[in-house]
């Protein structure tokens, strides 16, 4: 009897600590591997390139002493009397001009990752090549203001480039993981350099604006506004790329080409007004290099 409960007490102890050591193993493979989740907090510098579309408008229009009131000769004179008002809407031309280029830039800024939200700022600063060209030809016509005169031929060319364009945007949008989803707002600022040539012809009866040149250039460093969409995928959790399409409205600005010729002698004062409006698109992919975005683990 004494061995039978011995082996029932040997029995029963080799069944708990199995219990135990099954119990033990259960709560070790019930907490689960850490999942490498990427934060987007922290700042960054890096570079892009890519192209620029511009949708530039050039107006040109009479200005300075042509406006003047009439004197009992024609401009440009020497009394700086000024043309028929009839006749300037006549002479007011509208061009546009979609011409393209690339730019090439760097770019830094700083993200703050609460959750799947990411919101920062970036400030970027690129060269461009985008130049845009309109030339045109126009014949002879009567004056509005008085057919007994005749406005000579003329032609006229309108040249602008932007030389560097700069960005100050916030962006906001969600990540997963690795990506980054965004969109992005806030003021553009471009160099803005413009040409203008105003040529008429000669006319043999009662000429205005007989052989009258005019040549002149304007810059101003515009500032306007920006908005876009864009995405980046980290490589790791320094390196990343980024694509980004962003839309510039660089506004107006207006410059004068003073008459520097023409047949008759003339007093100081006529010129040519331009105004330049500037509007672009931009695609560009570029790279980013972190820092202060660890891997944190996830449960």
């Amino acid at each position: 009897m004494k061995n039978v409960t011995a082996a029932a007490a040997c029995i029963a102890l080799a069944l708990g600590a199995t219990s135990l050591a099954s119990a033990a193993d259960m709560a070790v493979k019930a907490r689960p591997a850490p999942v490498p989740v990427l934060s987007w907090t922290g700042c960054y510098i890096g570079g892009s390139a890519g192209w620029i579309g511009g949708d530039v408008r050039h107006d040109t229009a009479p200005g300075g002493a042509y406006l003047n009131p009439l004197t009992a000769t024609p401009p440009p004179n020497a009394a700086g009397g000024g043309d028929q008002p009839a006749n300037i809407p006549a002479l007011t031309d509208h061009y546009s001009a979609n011409n393209s280029g690339g730019l090439i830039g760097i770019q830094a800024g700083c993200n703050m990752q609460t959750g799947r939200f990411v919101f920062g700022v970036e400030g970027d600063w690129a060269w461009t090549s985008l130049k845009s060209t309109n030339n045109a030809a126009y014949a002879a016509f009567p004056d509005l203001g008085n057919p007994a005169f005749t406005t000579a031929a003329r032609t006229e060319q309108v040249s602008t480039r932007l030389d560097s364009l700069a960005t100050f945007r916030g962006r906001a949008g969600f990540a997963w993981n690795q990506l980054f989803l965004y969109g992005t707002a806030g003021i553009a600022v471009g160099d803005v350099r413009s040409n203008t040539n105003v040529t008429f012809g000669t006319f043999p009866v009662n000429p205005v604006y007989n052989g009258a040149v005019h040549v002149g250039s304007g810059s101003s460093w515009q500032v306007g506004w920006t908005a876009g969409v864009g995405g980046e995928y980290a490589l790791n959790s320094n390196w990343s790329l980024k694509a980004e399409y962003l839309y510039v409205d660089l506004g107006t600005f207006t410059y004068f080409s003073p008459l520097i010729a023409a047949v008759p002698a003339f007093a100081p004062g006529y010129s040519w007004r331009t105004s330049v409006t500037e509007r672009d698109h931009i695609v560009r992919v570029g790279i980013n290099y972190r820092w202060g975005s660890p891997v944190v683990a996830k449960y």
